[in-house]
C-alpha cells in the first residue's frame, strides 16, 4: 500500500531535508513562536524525528518525555499535556500560515488525530502536469459516478461500520454537486469482490467513473486507500492513501476529514472528474458541437478562454436555452459568458450589461438554490459597479455550495475584483491548496491581491502561473510586475512587448477594459504604471 508520507517527501514533490529544515527555522524564528518555547520544542522534535525516519514512533509518551521534558514515569492516559499542546501547535501553525507565512513556499502541517507532521509544497509553486487521456476515451454528455463499497481488509471483520460509512458519506457529498449524477449507494453494494472488472461494473451501473477503496487496521493506525477509475477502459486516473492514528472516539472525525478531502480533489468544476472529461472533449473537437453538453463546453472555455472556445460555448449555451428556456444553470453560464466577452473583446450581444443582469436575475427566480445563478448575478453586479450586491451574491453562492473548492476559488477571484483582498486570499488559498489544477484566472486573483499589497515579488510569482494564449492578462501581469521590480531585462521586455502587440484592440483602451471588472481604480493605475515602467507601454494619463 502506498505510504502517503513517503510520497510527500519524494524529490519530485520539491521537498528535501534541507528545504524542510530551512522552513522550520523560518517558522520558529517568527515572533509567534518565539514566545512559546514549549511549542517550538514540540515542533522541532516531531519534524526532526520524521526526517530521521522515525515517524511511526511519534506517540504521546515519546513526545512527552523527549520534547516536553516529562519524567520517565509520564502516563499519557492520565496526563493530556501532549494532546493539549498538539492542539495549540495546530492553531499556531494555522495562524502563521494565514498571516506572516501566507506566501511561504513550503508548508509544515499537523493534522488532527496525528503527531506526524505533513510536508508539502504550496500548490501555487508546483509544476502542473496535465492529465492525458488515452485515445478512444468514452464520452457522455452527463457525467455519472458510483461509489463502490469500501473493502474491509481487517482480519477480524471489525470496522465494517467505518467502511460502509465512507461509501455512504461520499455518495451523499457528491449528490450535492449539480453537474454529476450519482448512482445510489445501495445500487452499488453488490460489487464487493475485488476481482470484478471495472469496465463491466461501469456498463451495468451506467457509470462513467467509479470510486473504489479499502480499509485496513493495524494496532495503532487505520489506513484507507481510495482510487478513481474511468470505466470505459478501466484506467485509474487518481489514487491516494490515508493513514490516521487509531482512536476509537475519533473515528468519525477521521471519516469526515477523509471524505471532505476526497470530495475536494475529485469534485468541483475543476476536480479530476471534470478535468478528465474536458481533456476527452478536446480530442473530439472535430465532432458536431451538439455532441457535447453545453455545460462542459462552459468548463472548457473557463480553462482555455480562447476565441474559438468562446464561440462554441456561446453557441452551445444559446442552443440549450432555445430547447429549454427554463434551464437556470445554462442561463447563469451564458450571463457570465456575455460579460467575459466584453472584457476580452470577443463578439457579444448588443447590450451585454443589461442582458447579463436580466438573465442572472431570471436564473435566480427559476432556481433560487442554484449557486451559478448567484455567481452570475455577482459578476453582473461587479460590471455595474454595485459592490454590496456583488459581495452579498458571492456569499450566498458559498452558502449554497460550501464543499466545492472551485466555487471557493471563483468567488475568491470575484472578491479580489471588488477589492475585498483578505477575504479573496482566504478563499483562493483554501481552493488552490486542495486542488492545484486550478484555472489561470485564480492566479489573476492572487496577482491583484499582491499588487494591491505592493508585494510585487509575489505578484510576479502569481503572474508566472497565468499561462493562457489568447488573453492579454498573460503578458500584461508579467510586464507590470517586472516593471515594479525593476527587472528590465532587454530580451524579456522585447518578448513581452511582442506578446502585448498581438492584443492591440485591447491595449488601445486597456484602462477601460480593466475598469470593467476591477473596482479598485488605484490598483488599476498602479498596474498601468508598472506596465509603463517595464517599457512596453506609455505611462497612463
Amino acid at each position: 500500500m502506498e505510504n502517503i508520507l513517503e510520497k510527500d517527501l519524494s524529490p519530485d514533490a520539491g521537498l528535501t531535508d534541507h528545504s524542510i529544515a530551512k522552513q522550520l527555522d523560518t517558522i520558529l524564528g517568527h515572533r509567534l513562536f518565539k514566545g512559546s518555547p514549549i511549542l517550538c520544542s514540540f515542533l522541532r522534535f516531531i519534524v526532526a524525528e520524521t526526517l530521521k525516519g522515525n515517524a511511526r514512533e511519534l506517540k504521546e509518551y515519546v513526545i512527552g518525555v523527549n520534547a516536553l521534558g516529562k519524567k520517565l514515569d509520564f502516563n499519557p492516559q492520565t496526563d493530556a499535556i501532549v494532546r493539549i499542546h498538539a492542539g495549540r501547535l495546530r492553531k499556531l501553525l494555522a495562524e502563521y500560515y494565514s498571516g506572516p507565512g501566507a506566501w511561504d513556499e513550503l508548508l509544515i502541517e499537523l493534522v488532527k488525530g496525528s503527531y506526524v507532521p505533513i510536508f508539502r509544497v504550496r500548490p501555487l509553486f508546483q509544476e502542473q502536469k496535465p492529465i492525458i487521456k488515452p485515445s478512444g476515451a468514452h464520452w457522455r454528455s452527463s457525467l455519472t459516478l458510483a461509489v463502490l463499497p469500501f473493502r474491509n481488509l481487517c482480519s477480524d471483520g471489525s470496522y465494517q461500520f467505518f467502511s460502509d460509512g465512507l461509501g455512504e458519506e461520499l455518495t451523499g457529498l457528491f449528490s450535492t454537486f449539480r453537474d454529476i449524477s450519482v448512482i445510489a449507494h445501495h445500487s452499488a453494494r453488490k460489487y464487493t469482490k475485488p476481482e470484478q472488472d471495472i469496465k463491466s461494473i461501469g456498463r451495468e451501473l451506467g457509470a462513467h467513473y467509479l470510486i473504489t477503496g479499502s480499509v485496513r487496521r493495524t494496532k495503532s493506525e487505520i489506513r484507507i486507500s481510495v482510487g478513481l477509475s474511468e470505466t470505459w477502459d478501466g484506467t485509474q486516473v487518481w489514487a491516494k492513501s490515508y493513514r490516521e492514528t487509531l482512536e476509537e472516539d475519533g473515528l468519525f472525525e477521521v471519516q469526515d476529514h477523509i471524505t471532505a478531502d476526497i470530495y475536494s480533489k475529485l469534485g468541483g468544476y475543476y476536480g479530476f472528474i471534470i478535468r478528465d472529461a474536458i481533456v476527452s472533449g478536446r480530442k473530439r473537437k472535430q465532432l458536431s458541437i451538439q455532441t457535447f453538453d453545453a455545460v462542459l463546453w462552459n468548463y472548457y472555455f473557463h480553462m482555455d478562454f480562447s476565441r474559438e472556445a468562446y464561440l462554441k460555448t456561446r453557441g452551445a449555451l444559446e442552443d440549450s436555452l432555445r430547447r429549454d428556456p427554463h434551464y437556470a444553470t445554462g442561463m447563469a453560464f451564458l450571463s457570465e459568458l456575455y460579460l467575459d466577452a466584453l472584457t476580452l473583446g470577443y463578439p457579444t450581444v448588443a447590450d451585454p450589461l443589461k442582458e447579463s443582469y436580466a438573465m442572472a436575475k431570471r436564473a435566480i427566480r427559476l432556481d433560487p438554490e442554484c449557486p451559478h445563478a448567484h455567481r452570475s448575478f455577482a459578476w453582473a453586479s461587479i460590471y455595474l459597479k454595485r459592490k454590496a450586491d456583488a459581495v452579498q451574491a458571492m456569499e450566498q453562492c458559498l452558502k449554497l455550495n460550501p464543499y466545492s473548492v472551485s466555487n471557493s476559488g471563483a468567488v475568491g477571484f470575484g472578491m479580489a475584483c471588488v477589492g475585498e483582498y483578505d477575504r479573496a486570499l482566504d478563499l483562493l488559498d483554501s481552493s488552490v491548496s486542495l486542488n492545484p489544477h486550478s484555472p489561470w484566472w485564480f492566479y489573476l486573483g492572487y496577482f491583484l491581491i499582491y499588487f494591491h499589497k505592493k508585494d510585487f515579488t509575489k505578484a510576479l510569482v502569481a503572474a508566472e502561473r497565468i499561462t493562457v494564449l489568447e488573453v492579454f492578462f498573460d503578458p500584461l501581469t508579467k510586464a507590470a510586475a517586472r516593471g515594479k521590480l525593476g527587472l528590465l531585462d532587454p530580451k524579456a521586455i522585447d518578448d513581452l512587448r511582442l506578446e502585448l502587440s498581438t492584443f492591440k484592440v485591447q491595449l488601445d483602451d486597456l484602462k477601460s477594459n480593466l475598469e470593467s471588472m476591477i473596482l479598485d481604480r488605484e490598483l488599476i493605475d498602479d498596474i498601468l504604471d508598472g506596465l509603463a515602467l517595464s517599457g512596453v507601454s506609455q505611462r497612463p494619463n
